[in-house]
């Protein structure tokens, strides 16, 4: 009786780590992939507002302005997923 007293806890043990890394998993692919939809939100915004009447506000961009709307082009070109 010792060994199936034992035998359910080890068990019951097993299914407590199982839920406990499959709500990490979870939690960690919902966070990982709301940002990746957040910032392609943020890229499609942008290059919106680049192209849009606005657009001769971005080419007259000097210094440090301009360094970050390259560093921002820049970002969202690696982010961007091949289209074939």
């Amino acid at each position: 009786m010792s060994f199936l007293k034992r035998r359910i806890s080890v068990s019951v043990w097993e299914l407590l780590v199982l839920l406990v890394l499959a709500i990490a998993f979870a939690t960690v692919d919902r966070l990982y992939f709301s940002r990746a939809v957040t910032l392609t939100q943020v890229c499609e915004r942008f290059e919106t507002m680049q192209n849009s009447e606005t657009a001769d506000m971005f080419a007259k961009l000097e210094g440090d302005a301009a360094d970050a709307r390259n560093e921002i082009n820049r970002l969202c070109q690696v982010r961007r997923p091949m289209q074939q």
